[in-house]
């Protein structure tokens, strides 16, 4: 079924009673809203982060920031990530600038997350599509100044202005983030956990972890009723981003993203660029064998869609570039196109009908075609190293391909609901994982992609129910997925005595791989009193593969699927003011990928408190997480090759934050 959860981000917070009950009804979708409450309580510094604090959702932690986002054990591009409809995507390799990465908490108005194969108004949503929708203006002149400090030397100060009348409006808004390193339990900085060769200069260990400047304006005009143009442009320029868990730190990651949008009617047009330039390195590390990637990332694109009472149609199409060029120095000096400028272009239409067939019955129907070309500079790939592995010297390819799926919702009386949903949905190999190549100095592994990948093909059930009622909000969902040619990365043995700077006989690679990942979360709140509530959830997903001994792939685990986590908190909440205590806990991970060295973590539970009240137009939040300075790690801190550097980056330890707003 798909499941939406949106992440609202409000000017003024209602009270916790009243969001209890407060739900966006849609044909198409169940909702489940979170004020910025939610946001400003927490200790998140970025969406990635703050996402992972609802069901289903965990995250990537590479360091201070940055986090990736893993929804029912999907990841990466399995994942579809948009910004008021159009897209960005990463530059770095190592997903160093994840999409949601690019955006900034005061940016956002809300987050809308749909779980699972049943999104067919974009392309490529494999497991899910998070969308981003940006603020917009109300009537009048309006203002906000929020300015967020915390341990480890956190400081976020934004500003957003707006102006609106019936038939103009404008806002632009501003936001810094710094911070330095944070500690663990064990009272160390994360910069002192990398060793040998990745270790961090100790001049370094007490540098910045990232320091972030973001800036974004929106005028839009609004010629008739039910009609406006817009034009939106956001520009994000961060530097010193240390990622402790990889090999390479970014001094530089800057983004741009310009959207203009029309609607006359029932016609909407998006039409957006946006652009990634991004730099990493090891000069921070003790490494003498300096290492250096610059990567650029680019796409520019269209959606037209068109509703007809209950039928929607449209059509999408985009063109993504994606270059990189890595060094090497040591005893020689090797620069090598490691992604060789690849297209990525896609052409789509799709339909979506949605019909209340009674009082008790929803309906929910889509369809999707997709024809997608990947093409690589013939003059820039390495492909030698693809024969040398692969035993083909291919630098394009072209995927046609339908997706679909059907939803019902039924309600049992005023308080039940049940759900069902079966969706199919297809997303095609991106330029890293058929034309990356790296030819490793030594004896090292080579990183190679795989020029011969098909597009993985996702078959996903779902089935749920909800209960609401004076008492109890409860949401319950199972899922299973079969993926058809899953994608895994996995050792590749030469397969050709081609010649090749280093001397190594296997490569990190991809290869397709039938898949199932099944599992289920539920989220409850119950109301023990008019101002004290007992709120609770759950989240578990297991992951298999099929083994292939001949490619090296032996163990049934798929990589990087996080363990059982589990919530309970209790919140005393008058509207005016509130305070929470709440427990944080995941299980140990023992279903690891053993051929990637992806090892055992041990379970943990941490403890949070937070506090705060609102006064006319000022709000104030304060909160500790990890109270008792609990020591541990989270099973995806760990990332595979390329580029990492085989360290897991345990939690923060015990951090102060306070949050402070003014709104006129």
């Amino acid at each position: 079924m798909r499941r939406t959860l949106v992440l609202l981000v409000a000017p003024l917070s209602v009270s916790f009673s009243q969001e209890l009950f407060l739900e966006k009804v849609e044909v198409k979708a169940k909702s489940e809203v979170f004020t910025e409450m939610e946001v400003r309580e927490s200790f998140a510094k970025d969406p990635g982060e703050a996402l992972s604090e609802s069901e289903g959702v965990w995250k990537l932690r590479k360091g201070g920031i940055a986090n990736d986002v893993v929804i029912r054990g999907f990841s990466g591009r399995n994942l579809n990530v948009l910004f008021d409809g159009a897209r960005i995507y990463n530059a770095c390799p190592n997903r160093m600038d994840p999409p949601l990465f690019h955006v900034d908490f005061a940016e956002v108005k809300s987050i809308e997350v749909i779980k699972g194969a049943f999104d067919v108004r974009n392309y490529g949503s494999l497991g899910g599509t998070i969308n981003i929708k940006t603020l917009e203006p109300k009537r009048g002149f309006h203002g906000k100044f929020n300015i967020g400090v915390g341990s480890f030397s956190y400081f976020n100060p934004s500003l957003n202005l707006s102006y609106a009348t019936d038939k103009v409006y404008g806002l632009a808004g501003y936001s810094y983030r710094y911070s330095k390193p944070y500690k663990t339990g064990e009272g160390k900085r994360f910069t002192e956990y990398p060793t040998g060769m990745n270790a961090y200069k100790d001049s370094e260990k007490d540098s910045t972890a990232f320091s972030i400047n973001t800036a974004w304006a929106k005028l839009g005009f609004k010629p008739a009723k039910d009609s406006a143009v817009e034009l939106s442009y956001t520009a994000q320029r961060a530097r010193d981003v240390l990622y402790p868990y990889l090999m390479m730190d970014s001094p530089k990651d800057d983004s741009d993203r310009l959207n203009l949008r029309l609607k006359w009617a029932s016609l909407k047009v998006t039409a957006y660029y946006s652009y990634v330039d991004h730099l990493m390195n090891n000069e921070k590390r003790v490494n003498t064998m300096f290492m250096e990637t610059s990567a650029k990332s680019m796409t520019y694109g269209t959606k037209v869609e068109y509703e007809l009472n209950n039928l929607a149609v449209g059509l999408e199409a985009f063109l993504w570039n994606w270059k990189s060029v890595t060094e090497m120095r040591g005893m020689m000096t090797s620069i090598q196109s490691t992604i060789p400028d690849v297209d990525t272009t896609d052409l789509g239409i799709f339909g979506e009908y949605r019909k209340k067939v009674n009082d008790k019955t929803k309906l929910v129907a889509g369809l999707r075609l997709d024809t997608t070309e990947t093409k690589a500079d013939k003059g820039k790939a390495n492909t030698s190293l693809y024969y040398a592995y692969h035993n083909t010297r291919d630098t394009s390819e072209r995927d046609t391909y339908p997706s679909g799926n059907l939803q019902l919702t039924y309600s049992l009386g005023k308080e039940t609901e049940l759900f069902a949903g079966i969706g199919y949905s297809v997303r095609v190999p991106d330029a890293q994982e058929r034309y990356f190549a790296l030819d490793r100095m030594g004896s090292q592994s080579d990183w190679v992609g795989n020029p011969n990948l098909k597009p993985s093909k996702n078959t996903e059930i779902d089935l749920g129910v909800k209960v609401k009622n004076p008492k109890l909000n409860l949401t319950a969902t199972l899922f299973y997925s079969f993926v058809k040619d899953y994608i895994t990365v996995y050792n590749q043995d030469k397969v050709n005595p081609v010649t090749l700077i280093g001397t190594g006989t296997q490569a990190r690679s991809y290869a397709n791989v039938d898949a199932q990942l099944y599992g289920g979360e539920a989220k409850a709140t119950f109301a023990v009193t008019e101002t004290l509530f007992l709120k609770g959830g759950v989240s578990y997903v297991k992951g298999k593969k099929d083994t292939d001994p001949a490619k090296n792939i032996t163990d049934e685990d798929i990589a990087e699927i996080p363990p059982l986590k589990g919530r309970l908190a209790l919140r005393y909440d008058t509207g005016v003011y509130f305070g929470e205590v709440e427990t944080v806990a995941q299980a140990t991970q023992n279903k690891v990928d053993s051929d990637l060295n992806e090892t055992k973590t041990s379970g943990w539970a941490i403890v949070n408190l937070k506090t705060g009240g609102e006064y006319k137009n000022y709000r104030i939040t304060a909160g500790v997480q990890n109270l008792f300075d609990k020591f541990y790690y989270e099973h995806l801190s760990y990332l595979r090759d390329p580029f990492s550097s085989g360290v897991k980056i345990p939690g923060p330890g015990r951090s102060f934050y306070l949050n402070l707003s003014y709104v006129f």
